[in-house]
C-alpha cells in the first residue's frame, strides 16, 4: 500500500458519510447497512483548510491536486494562515469530485509542483459592470444591481429566466412594525471570491422602515458554484441596535421575487409517514404550499392538500399525517427547482412557504416567542435552490435534499498534521481505535455528541450543572459557552480521525459561538467584542479572560477557512489584551486568568502572529515570574487544574514563539511541586487523596518532556495518570472538553511507555 504521506505530497480521500453501525466497528458492532437508494454525487463541491509545512510553499498556486490516475483537476486556492517566515501553515483549497456511498475517491495535493492546474469546463465567470456584479458559472446567469436602494437579482438557469426583481428581505418588530432590507450604497455589494472554481457576491444592509429607521443589519451572500445549476443563499441578522436589552423580534425573512410568468405547474412534497403501513410518499401538489418547522418536526400547514384518502385509517396514524420533510419541490413548464433551509429541522423555529410561485424563507416566523435577540447577537442561516430539468423525477429532488444535508466528509492523514508540526499535533496520539477501542470510544462519544435544537440553541449546552439561585439570581437555563473550549477538542478529534460527525460537532458549536455568544456591540467596553461566560440567555454574564478561548475558533478556520471564526478569535484576543493593558489585577485573581489568557494569546500568536497579542502574553509571562520569585513557586496550594493551565500555557507560548524564559518559568514551577507538592500517596497533587480527572497537568508533563527530554516528567506524568486513572464517559460539553483537553496530549507518551494498554484494561 502507498504511503498517505510524503514529503512533497499528501493524499485527500473525500467519501460520502457511512450510514447505520458501520463506523462502530472497532467496538464489535458488525452491523452493515444496506443503501435501498444509492447515493451517488457527481461534480460535488468539496474543500478543506490543509497545512503545509515551514519553508514550503510561499506561493499556492503552486499546490496542484491530481486524482487517482494522476491527472491534475481544477481546484480553486488561497490562503489562510503563514508561518513566521512568511511561508503559507494552511491553504483553503476547493475543487469538485466524483464520489458516492461505495467509492471514496483519492486525491493527492501536490507541493511546489511545476505543472498548471486545469481549469474546469464551465468556470464561474464575474464581472462588474456599471452599477451591477453578473455572474455566469455555465448553467446560471445571474446580474446584481448595485446602483438600487433594495438588494436585487436577476436569474435565469440554461438560458431560461427564473425571476428578476427585489429580494425582499423583511423584519418586524414586537409591534409589528414592518422594515424592509436597503443596501448602503453600491460599496455595499463587493464580489467575495471570483472563481474559477467559486464566486461569491456578498449584500450588506439594514432593514428600515417607510419613515427610514433601523431596525437589524442584514448580510447576504450569493453563491455560485462552476457548472452546477444551484444557488446557495447565506442570510445572516445582526442586531447592532443601542437597545442595551436587546429588541424583541417580530419577524425576519426573504422572499424571492415571483418566477418568471408565475407559472409553477405543481409542488413537491415527501409526505413522512403515509397509509396504513406509514411509508413516506413523494406528493405532488398543484396548490401553493406553506411548511411550518417547530419542536416537533416540519408540518404542512394544510393536510387536506395532501389529497390523501384516509378511507379506514385507525385514529392513531391520523396526527401524523401532517408531517412532510422540510423541503419544496417546484416544477415549471421550463424546468424543476427543490429549495430548503439547511439544517431547518434543528434550528426551528421557521417556515417555508411558496404562494404564487414566490418562494418565502421565513427564519423568524411570526410568533415564535423566542428570546429578545441581544445587543451584538447574530443568526446565520444557509438557504439552497437547485435546477433540474423540467420532467426530472421527484426522487431526483428528495435525493438533493438529503445529500445536500449529508455534506461529503474530507479526510487528510492525521500523520500529515504532525509532520507540519502545526497547533503541536507532532506530539498527539493517532487515532488508535482497533488498539484502544473502550478508550477512544470513550472521546468519540464524548465529541460526536447529540445536540439540543433550536435557532438560538443550536450548538450550545445547556446540560452545564451551573445553578445560580444560591447567589439570588432565577432559576434559568445555563448556556456553557463553549466552556472549556469544546470547539478546539472537536476539530483536533476531526483531524485525528477523520470522522465526520466529530466534524459536524466542531462546526455546529462554532457558528453558535460566532453568531449567538458573540457580543459585537455593547455599551460596557469589557464585553464588546467578548464571548461570556457561561450564563442564562447566552450573553447576560460579564466577559474576563479564564473564561476566554480562541484556539478552537482558528483550528476552526484553518479547517473550514470560515473567516468570521478568525474575526471573533481576533476580537477575543483584542478583549484580552485590554484586560492586560489596564486591569492586570483582575488576571491576578486566580491562576486559570493567567491561564486560559495565555492559551488564547498562543494561538492567535501561532495563526496571526499579532504583536500586541505577543507584548500581552510576554506580560503575563513576567507577572507569573513576579509571582515565583517572591514566594519561590507558583500556587503551592497545588498543581492541578488552575496552575495546569497556566503551566499548558507557558509550554504553548514557548513551542510557538521559542521563549526560553516561558520555558524555564514552566519548569521551575513544574520542579518546586515535584519537589514539595506530593500528597500522601506520594503523587504531585497538593494534599488531596481524591483523584480529579479534569485538569491541565499531564498535557504540561507532556510537552515538558518533549521540550527537554528529561524522563522524570514522564514518569510524574504516568504516575498521575495511574492515580487519576482512565477517563469516563462525559454527558456535556464543558466536562468533555475538559477531560478530552486533560487526557489527550499526554496519551502517546503513555502508550510508547507501554502505560496505555494497562489503561484500556482499567476500563473494561
Amino acid at each position: 500500500m502507498e504511503p498517505l504521506v510524503r514529503d512533497n505530497e499528501v493524499r485527500i480521500t473525500v467519501e460520502v458519510p457511512r450510514q447505520g453501525l458501520r463506523p462502530y466497528s472497532f467496538l464489535g458492532l458488525g452491523y452493515r447497512h444496506n443503501e435501498p437508494v444509492p447515493d451517488r454525487r457527481f461534480g460535488w463541491p468539496t474543500a478543506r483548510g490543509i497545512p503545509l509545512p515551514r519553508g514550503r510553499v510561499r506561493d499556492v498556486e503552486r499546490l496542484v491536486l491530481r486524482d487517482a490516475t494522476g491527472a491534475a483537476v481544477p481546484r480553486q486556492v488561497r490562503p489562510l494562515a503563514h508561518w513566521d517566515d512568511g511561508s503559507v501553515m494552511f491553504a483553503h483549497v476547493a475543487w469538485q469530485c466524483d464520489v458516492s456511498h461505495d467509492r471514496p475517491a483519492v486525491f493527492t495535493l501536490a507541493l511546489g509542483d511545476e505543472s498548471l492546474s486545469p481549469g474546469p469546463p464551465s468556470p464561474v465567470r464575474m464581472r462588474e459592470e456599471a452599477g451591477q456584479v453578473v455572474v455566469d458559472n455555465g448553467p446560471l446567469h445571474a446580474v446584481v444591481a448595485r446602483d438600487c436602494r433594495r438588494p436585487t437579482l436577476q436569474l435565469s438557469v440554461w438560458g431560461k429566466p427564473v425571476f428578476g426583481g427585489d429580494l425582499e428581505l423583511w423584519t418586524r418588530d414586537a409591534s409589528g412594525m414592518e422594515y424592509l432590507g436597503e443596501l448602503d450604497g453600491a460599496a455595499s455589494v463587493r464580489v467575495v471570491e471570483a472563481g474559477p472554481l467559486v464566486g461569491v457576491v456578498e449584500l450588506r444592509g439594514q432593514h428600515r422602515s417607510a419613515d427610514g429607521k433601523a431596525f437589524l443589519n442584514y448580510e447576504l451572500r450569493l453563491r455560485f458554484d462552476a457548472g452546477r445549476a444551484e444557488l446557495t443563499l447565506t442570510h445572516a441578522f445582526v442586531n447592532m441596535g443601542d437597545e442595551v436589552e436587546g429588541v424583541c423580534v417580530g419577524e425576519v425573512g426573504l422572499r424571492l421575487p415571483p418566477v418568471v410568468g408565475r407559472d409553477v405547474l405543481s409542488h413537491v412534497v415527501c409526505q413522512v409517514s403515509s397509509g396504513l403501513n406509514s411509508f413516506p410518499r413523494l406528493a405532488q401538489l398543484p396548490v401553493d404550499v406553506d411548511i411550518r418547522i417547530g419542536p416537533t418536526g416540519p408540518r404542512i400547514g394544510d393536510v387536506a392538500s395532501l389529497r390523501e384518502d384516509t378511507t379506514g385509517y385507525p385514529p392513531y396514524l391520523m396526527h401524523n399525517r401532517d408531517l412532510v420533510d422540510p423541503y419544496v419541490g417546484l416544477r415549471t413548464g421550463e424546468w424543476s427547482a427543490v429549495t430548503f433551509l439547511q439544517e431547518g429541522k434543528e434550528n426551528w423555529p421557521k417556515r417555508l412557504k411558496v404562494t404564487g410561485g414566490a418562494i418565502e424563507y421565513h427564519l423568524w416566523p411570526a410568533g415564535s416567542r423566542l428570546q429578545n435577540l441581544a445587543q451584538g447577537m447574530a443568526r446565520i442561516h444557509r438557504i439552497r435552490l437547485a435546477f433540474f430539468e423540467r420532467e426530472a423525477a421527484a426522487l431526483d429532488l428528495h435525493r438533493y435534499y438529503y445529500q445536500a444535508e449529508s455534506p461529503v466528509n474530507v479526510l487528510v492523514p492525521f500523520e500529515w498534521y504532525g509532520r507540519c508540526r502545526v497547533f503541536g499535533m507532532e506530539n498527539f496520539l493517532p487515532w488508535m481505535p482497533e488498539r484502544y477501542p473502550l478508550l477512544e470510544g470513550t472521546f468519540l462519544a464524548e465529541i460526536e455528541r447529540g445536540w439540543d435544537t433550536g435557532m438560538l440553541a443550536y450548538g450550545d449546552d445547556p446540560k452545564s450543572g451551573y445553578n445560580y439561585t444560591n447567589i439570588g439570581l432565577p432559576d434559568e437555563t445555563v448556556w456553557i459557552n463553549n466552556e472549556h473550549d469544546f470547539i478546539s477538542q472537536a476539530v483536533i478529534q476531526t483531524w485525528r480521525s477523520g470522522r465526520a460527525n466529530a466534524w459536524k460537532s466542531a462546526r455546529v458549536a462554532a457558528e453558535h459561538q460566532i453568531d449567538v455568544d458573540f457580543v459585537r456591540k455593547s455599551a460596557d467596553r469589557w464585553k464588546v467584542g467578548g464571548v461570556p461566560a457561561h450564563c442564562h440567555r447566552h450573553t447576560t454574564a460579564a466577559v474576563y479572560p479564564s473564561h476566554t478561548w480562541t484556539e478552537g475558533l482558528l483550528q476552526y478556520y484553518v479547517t473550514s477557512g470560515d473567516e468570521r471564526a478568525l474575526e471573533v478569535a481576533q476580537s477575543l484576543g483584542r478583549n484580552i489584551c485590554q484586560y492586560v493593558e489596564e486591569r492586570l489585577e483582575v488576571l491576578e485573581t486566580e491562576s486559570r486568568m493567567m491561564g486560559w489568557a495565555l492559551i488564547a494569546l498562543s494561538a492567535l500568536i501561532e495563526v496571526t502572529h499579532d504583536r500586541r497579542c505577543l507584548k500581552a502574553a510576554r506580560t503575563i509571562r513576567d507577572d507569573i515570574r513576579n509571582v515565583v520569585e517572591r514566594t519561590g513557586t507558583y500556587e503551592a496550594g497545588g498543581l492541578n487544574f488552575g496552575t495546569g493551565t497556566v503551566l499548558t500555557g507557558l509550554g504553548n507560548l514557548h513551542r510557538v514563539t521559542g521563549d526560553r524564559d516561558a520555558l524555564s518559568l514552566m519548569l521551575a514551577i513544574m520542579d518546586w511541586h515535584l519537589q514539595n507538592g506530593r500528597n500522601a500517596m506520594g503523587i504531585v497533587w497538593c494534599g488531596d487523596l481524591l483523584p480529579y480527572k479534569l485538569n491541565l497537568t499531564l498535557p504540561a508533563y507532556a510537552y515538558a518532556y518533549y521540550a527537554t527530554g528529561d524522563v522524570k516528567y514522564v514518569q510524574a506524568g504516568i504516575e498521575l495518570l495511574r492515580f487519576t486513572g482512565p477517563p469516563v464517559r462525559q454527558t456535556g460539553i464543558r466536562t468533555a472538553a475538559k477531560q478530552y483537553r486533560t487526557y489527550m496530549p499526554f496519551l502517546k507518551l503513555a502508550h510508547e511507555a507501554g502505560v496505555l494498554q494497562e489503561i484500556e484494561e482499567r476500563m473494561r
